[in-house]
């Protein structure tokens, strides 16, 4: 078999390939003998018909069989004898392949660039200080208060409205009849589907009435009264009060499963708090690289690759959305804007994944398999499963390969901070990546 390759551009090569005479008339044979011991011809024995005779039936197929297999086969051992890293299906042209004669076909396709890495180290890069102060912990035994909250009536008279009530009224409206609402409930101070409300209703009493102009946002799920405004009355027929918990050792114990005490708990948040800032900045300080690494790195990419990232980012999201009973297209109405928007991220997630890359062999980072064990570890104690149902669970998804990589990642972007000048601030902004979609494909 002879093999031509040329280079159509950086990224994309044609091939041309003989196959000789004497390949042709091997796979021929082979054709005529899988059909032969397959099918019945009258008036001749199961695999005994003469050649002329199978030929005479079966041409059509016997002819794209022998393309067939001539193309795949060919194509396939070339690539692997050239080492070639294809990236696209091959466009093929081909004549019809005839027995006794020499076999040639041509393939153009897409493959994977050869990227070296321009720079990748001596960046200024900026690091948002972890700090956690008591307000943050104070907001989380807020919220924890919240959930353990119990409701009850509020039957006195003379009790005033507080935030975080629920109100139920009766609403009219002369200017818009359509607006007339009973048993509407509004949480005072936080929110109401008529804007103003929540805030109208704070201080008031059991029975108190009100009128109030509201302003309908544009955006208002009543289409009929978006960016208009309307006089509309309101009386409060119910006070339902939101008491929360005591903020002591048996509320500590209820709210999180072994705990002894309140301190222990508040300890227990502060270590949350840090471990998700910590996480939360080291993301931002990647994202700070990424942006540098791509900028001093320009390389071409073929297409294909930004189109196969991009549809396994869409399928990855159609899947999370799915499970959480969600439909796509409802969340992304326009699908020429979501689809434009999705590949401008995938394109910089390629080109990101590829200098990783790069960088890993030019440095010679690997994951071991201690690493690795160690990262299959965290997982099964983080969802309380075994380390062998975590590893078979991966092994299904065949995301053996993705791991590896997210660990081989992780010691990149390690090796980049070492070797960059890291200045710890107050705050960092970022820029907004209006293209990003959660792309997730390869996040977690």
């Amino acid at each position: 078999m002879k093999v031509e390759i040329t280079d159509v551009n950086s990224t994309r090569k044609e091939m041309k390939v003989v196959v000789p005479k004497e390949e042709v008339n091997t796979v021929t044979n082979e054709i005529y003998k899988d059909i032969s011991q397959k099918v019945v011809i009258k008036g001749f024995r199961k695999g005994k018909a003469p050649r002329d005779i199978v030929r005479m039936y079966y041409a059509d197929y016997i002819q794209g069989e022998l393309s067939q297999k001539l193309v795949n086969d060919k194509f396939e051992q070339a690539v692997k004898d050239n080492e070639l890293f294809v990236v696209s299906m091959p466009e093929i042209q081909n004549d019809p392949p005839r027995e006794n004669e020499d076999f040639t076909f041509s393939a153009k396709f897409d493959v994977k660039p050869e990227v070296t890495s321009q720079k990748y180290t001596g960046f200024e890069l900026k690091k948002q200080k972890v700090t956690v102060g008591e307000d943050s912990i104070n907001d989380v035994l807020k919220r924890l208060q919240e959930t353990y909250a119990t409701i009850r009536d509020m039957e006195d008279p003379e009790y005033k409205i507080a935030q975080g009530d629920y109100v139920i009224i009766d609403v009219t409206s002369e200017d818009n009849p359509s607006l007339n609402r009973t048993k509407m409930t509004v949480e005072a101070g936080v929110r109401s589907g008529f804007p103003g409300l929540e805030a109208a209703v704070i201080d008031m009493q059991q029975g108190g009435e009100k009128e109030v102009t509201v302003e309908f946002p544009e955006n208002h799920f009543l289409e009929d009264v978006r960016g208009k405004s309307a006089s509309v009355k309101f009386v409060i027929t119910a006070i339902k009060h939101r008491e929360l918990p005591e903020l002591d050792d048996e509320f500590a114990k209820k709210a999180r499963q072994g705990v002894e005490g309140l301190e222990e708990l508040k300890k227990l948040i502060s270590e949350d708090l840090r471990e998700r800032l910590e996480a939360d900045t080291r993301n931002a300080l990647e994202r700070q690289i990424q942006g540098k690494l791509l900028e001093s790195n320009p390389f071409d990419v073929p297409e294909s690759m930004i189109r196969l990232q991009a549809g396994m980012m869409i399928q990855g999201m159609s899947q999370r959305l799915t499970a959480q009973g969600i439909k796509l297209e409802d969340l992304y109405p326009d699908p020429e804007s979501f689809k434009t928007e999705t590949l401008a991220s995938a394109e910089k997630v390629t080109r990101t994944a590829l200098l990783i890359e790069a960088i890993a062999k030019e440095q010679s980072i690997e994951c071991t398999d201690e690493e690795f064990e160690e990262e299959i570890n965290k997982l099964a104690q983080r969802y309380n499963m075994s380390a062998d149902t975590v590893r078979e669970g991966i092994e299904e998804q065949s995301g053996i390969e993705e791991m590896k990589f997210g660990v081989v990642e992780k010691k990149v972007y390690d090796y980049i901070i070492e070797h960059s000048e890291v200045e710890e601030v107050d705050q960092v902004e970022e820029v907004t990546d209006d293209a990003s979609t959660d792309s997730s494909g390869a996040d977690e």
